[in-house]
């Protein structure tokens, strides 16, 4: 899997309009236009922001992501989802 797949996917889906619309009509048919395994497929249409961060996408771009796409975009919501044993966790207090 390429961390700069993922990350170009997750920058699109923060900033662009077009591709949070398109991700919402049918996330499957958006992410195929990218050359993405089935893992970042899964860590994606999962939110496992945790996962990606493993595997080295930059927090911020994760953050940005959930805020942006989430069902549940609060950000103590995303911190549990890294977990406290997280070391790469980008989070606001609060």
């Amino acid at each position: 899997m390429s961390r700069d797949v993922l990350e170009r996917i997750l920058w699109s889906l923060s900033v662009d309009r077009f591709s949070k619309e398109k991700f919402r009509e049918d996330s499957q048919k958006f992410l195929s236009r990218f050359p993405i395994d089935e893992e970042g497929v899964r860590m994606i249409l999962e939110f496992d922001v945790k996962a990606m961060q493993e595997v080295g996408v930059n927090p911020m771009l994760t953050l940005g992501y959930w805020i942006e796409m989430s069902p549940d975009r609060r950000v103590s919501s995303y911190n549990r989802k890294l977990g406290s044993e997280s070391a790469h966790s980008a989070s606001i207090k609060g």
